[in-house]
């Protein structure tokens, strides 16, 4: 015997409409795939640096385009697990990119700012992300091309 919470209700098209509005839609980044290799590319913007809570560390994206092929790739790199602010370690990717971008190392106290890495050309080494913020292996449908290494700066 059927009771009222378990008979369907029909519904007006305004109110399914407006359920259709409730939908989640993606709004986030989106991670294409290319093949692993190495490329040259331009970064074209900077996320962050930002908290990553599932990491514990501070990061930045560096947003970059292919120079002779269509797309874009990331490269992530990490500022450190201090939660008060970031920082840049002698051993760091940041540091070692910083002083590639800058020609040199930087003077004791010196701000290490990443806004010079926009505009800046670099051959860079993709692969596939294969795993996510925990550890747990990606599925195929779920991997994307990231930066793993920023070989060297190419250009102004």
């Amino acid at each position: 015997m059927a009771t009222a919470h378990t008979m369907a209700k029909p519904i007006s098209a305004a109110e399914a409409r407006a359920r259709e509005r409730l939908a989640p839609v993606w709004e986030g980044v989106e991670y294409p795939r290319h093949p692993p290799g190495t490329y040259d590319v331009r970064c074209n913007a900077i996320q962050g640096p930002e908290w990553l809570k599932n990491h514990r560390r501070w990061s930045i994206r560096l947003e970059c385009n292919y120079l002779m092929e269509e797309g874009v790739v990331s490269g992530f790199l990490n500022l450190g697990d201090d939660p008060r602010r970031p920082q840049v370690r002698r051993q760091s990717n940041y540091f070692k990119l910083w002083c590639k971008v800058n020609g040199g190392l930087p003077r004791k106290g010196q701000a290490m700012h990443w806004n010079g890495f926009v505009g800046k050309f670099f051959r860079v080494r993709v692969e596939d992300a294969v795993k996510n913020s925990k550890g747990e292996p990606l599925s195929e449908a779920e991997r994307y091309s990231k930066i793993v290494d920023f070989l060297e700066c190419i250009g102004p």
